[in-house]
């Protein structure tokens, strides 16, 4: 109850302030009420992100259950003397390490954040589709900031190769991965499909190593670069491949079709995300829907 008054009020602080982002929301309510029944979000999805619109300013996110599970929930945040490093415990119980640099207060919000994406109804969820883990499984997470998904399955797996390029969360996932530093290797490079001192591709890394199980990335929009890189990685079969589909508005189409092409059969994830940018203003010069991620296996 507290965490829907929280939410209706910030609705009505923004409509009373007549704030970017409640004029935002007003066109995307406009959008969805006004788009052809064929346009995505279509049928009862819609009236779902409808419904939840009419009373509450949009996020990336618009669903009522996710926002009101994940919005104003309390996390502890604790302290690592050793590393001087902040930290939570997640649901398996494992310290899941946050860049020097980040506060405690947000720290509980991208910690919130992280939760919301993962939860079994997101449109974010890494595991939406059934995964093939085994204690023979190589897991490549490709964009791993902080390494929740990784993290949450490796008791289960035999290796982990974790690809980070940006050196604040290499120094957290240090630390994170440290109990299991003998099956982790954290690569601070860019992945794609080229080959110097900043980037690597995936077939020359695992050129000489043992072939992955698991690819899992979330690269701002270079995917597609990243699995042109794994050419001849995917052609020995991959049995999972998660793709992040929300950073550009054609990404589903034009990553399945990809992956369809080397006979991977793909599979979206359910729901949509909303993209807004930093700038509001500059936000959806026609308001759009975008699935979060697909899932590819050998067909």
């Amino acid at each position: 109850m507290l965490s829907e008054l929280r939410l209706r009020y910030k609705y009505l602080k923004h409509k009373i302030k007549k704030s970017p982002r409640y004029l935002l929301t007003k066109r995307v309510v406009s959008f969805l009420e006004n788009a052809p029944d064929d346009t995505p979000p279509t049928g009862l999805e819609r009236e779902q992100l409808l419904d939840y619109l009419r009373h509450h300013v949009v996020e990336f996110f618009n669903y009522h259950s996710l926002m009101l599970k994940y919005h104003y929930r309390p996390v502890k945040v604790f302290l690592d003397k050793e590393t001087g490093l902040r930290y939570v415990f997640t649901d398996e119980n494992r310290r899941l390490f946050f860049k020097r640099d980040m506060k405690t207060s947000f720290i509980r919000a991208i910690y919130n954040r992280l939760c919301l994406e993962q939860d079994e109804q997101s449109p974010h969820n890494y595991c939406f589709h059934d995964l093939s883990i085994h204690s023979d499984s190589v897991f490549t997470d490709v964009g791993a900031a902080e390494g929740l998904f990784t993290l949450k399955f490796i008791d289960q797996i035999k290796t982990a190769y974790l690809f980070e390029c940006d050196n604040g969360w290499i120094e957290a996932l240090q630390a994170t991965f440290r109990p299991w530093k003998e099956k982790v290797v954290i690569v601070n490079k860019f992945v794609s499909d080229k080959d110097n001192d900043e980037f690597t591709s995936l077939d020359s890394f695992f050129c000489n190593r043992e072939k992955p199980t698991l690819i899992k990335m979330d690269v701002e929009g270079a995917e597609s670069d990243v699995l042109k890189g794994a050419d001849q990685l995917l052609d020995k079969g991959i049995n999972d491949i998660l793709v992040c589909t929300y950073h550009q508005n054609d990404d589903e189409h034009n990553l399945s079709e990809q992956l369809r092409k080397k006979k991977y059969k793909t599979v979206p994830s359910q729901g949509y995300m909303l993209m807004i940018s930093d700038n509001l203003n500059d936000s959806l010069k026609e308001p759009y829907f975008r699935k979060g991620l697909i899932h590819a296996s050998p067909s």
